[in-house]
């Protein structure tokens, strides 16, 4: 007795392993089912194969949708963002109807931030992050993920930001003082709402000092005390202002 009930419990596990393999009579949706039962198992190589079949053999079924979006997560969390970015660019382009848009607009922007390498690296991706969260923001001005999409913009403005500002610096130890102040300006101009706008306006003082500019040093600590009375940066303000003669003063 023990040994038929053995066997029995032997042949349903055999029988319910081969029932969770693809079948070919399957439709559309258990196909979709079984991937995303894969997906989150998390085993996403395996989830995106069998997203990609599903969207390539129901093409225009109910679920086409869902499994390309889903295709684009499973190289997502592969970190393949690269990748996920063109899948889900698939979906918004080629579903554009479909009611996963908005959050495939999203997780674009989402893969190209995580595409946003360090301030000294080329910043394409992060161009790029930035105009897909603005994309998201303008068509779904209501959506709940829009306020993190404005804060993953503020923390991408601030590198853009931080790798001007690393430029100015380095044309100012380079005594190249008309470069330095020209990305300054870029940091106070283009990223006044970011961490870096105060750094850069005391750079300039620095620089004019360094050029023996003494008036317009005198302008810029002016302007800084106007535009960041609360700055961090004012002891070092202070401190720049002795360096410059009491003639400038007068000027």
């Amino acid at each position: 007795m023990l040994r038929i009930l053995l066997l029995v419990s032997m042949l349903a596990l055999i029988f319910s392993c081969a029932g969770t393999k693809p079948q070919a009579d399957w439709s559309g949706t258990q196909y979709f089912h079984y991937a995303r039962q894969l997906f989150d198992d998390e085993e996403y190589y395996d989830a995106a194969n069998e997203f990609t079949v599903v969207v390539l053999r129901y093409a225009g079924t109910s679920v086409a949708d869902s499994a390309q979006f889903y295709l684009a997560k499973s190289h997502f969390m592969m970190e393949e963002y690269l990748i996920a970015a063109v899948e889900y660019e698939k979906l918004i382009n080629s579903m554009s109807r479909s009611p996963l848009v908005p959050e495939a607009q999203f997780e674009l922007a989402e893969s190209y931030f995580e595409l946003s390498p360090r301030p000294s690296l080329d910043q394409e991706y992060t161009f790029k992050a930035i105009r897909a969260y603005q994309t998201f923001i303008e068509d779904y001005p209501t959506h709940p993920l829009k306020e993190k999409a404005e804060k993953r913009i503020s923390i991408l403005r601030d590198k853009l930001a931080d790798k001007a500002f690393e430029n100015a610096e380095i044309y100012r130890k380079m005594r190249k003082y008309k470069a330095a102040i020209i990305y300054y300006d870029q940091v106070i101009e283009n990223y006044y709402d970011s961490s870096w706008a105060d750094k850069a306006m005391v750079g300039k003082i620095e620089t004019y000092i360094e050029m023996e500019d003494f008036v317009m040093a005198r302008k810029e600590v002016e302007k800084f005390r106007a535009q960041f009375p609360d700055s961090s940066e004012n002891k070092t303000v202070d401190e720049l202002v002795n360096e410059i003669p009491a003639e400038a003063e007068n000027k």
